[in-house]
């Protein structure tokens, strides 16, 4: 299958946002790779309070927020999540408290070479567990790692090699 983002010279951004409990805090993850499948960094964040739509966008704003950071300047965002990806494109659906965050980093996004795709749950299998990896951290700690932690290591073998994944545990 033709990766849409595995364009020469261009990075890709996987993000994951995740929310449990009945008072729902709020987590998500991002991996950053380039266009030969290598590892450019992850990260892993405790956002507090929020439903998991909040937590898909506040994944999205901080994968972009990370781009602005290091100076990339011709990305692909990739999500599980088709209101994010709708948002992208038609700005609608935006949770109110973040409009203005949501519109400074689509302002940032108009200014380079970014597109943003829905992937499968499936596809996304390192981001979600980077997601879920943040659950576990101090409220709004943001953790980053420039080599891949050990947790997410077989996701990006199988995400390198095409290998067909799924969420479910068959016994």
């Amino acid at each position: 299958m033709l990766e849409l983002c595995f364009i020469y010279n261009t990075v890709k951004l996987n993000c994951d946002g995740s929310s449990v409990g009945t008072h729902p805090c709020g987590a998500i993850g991002i991996v950053i790779r380039d266009s030969q499948f290598g590892f450019l960094g992850a990260l892993s964040c405790n956002i507090g309070h929020a439903t998991p739509l909040e937590a898909e966008f506040c994944a999205c704003m901080i994968a972009i927020e990370k781009a602005m950071e290091l100076g990339l300047n011709n990305i692909c965002l990739e999500t599980d999540s088709l209101k994010v990806v709708n948002a992208f494109h038609k700005i609608v659906g935006i949770p109110w408290q973040m409009r203005v965050r949501w519109h400074n980093c689509i302002r940032f996004c108009h200014s380079i070479a970014c597109v943003c795709v829905h992937i499968p749950r499936e596809g996304n299998l390192v981001a979600d567990a980077l997601a879920r990896h943040g659950q576990g951290l101090s409220l709004f700690f943001l953790q980053w790692w420039p080599a891949p932690p050990s947790f997410i290591q077989s996701f990006l073998a199988q995400d390198r090699y095409g290998m067909s994944s799924s969420r479910l545990n068959i016994r």
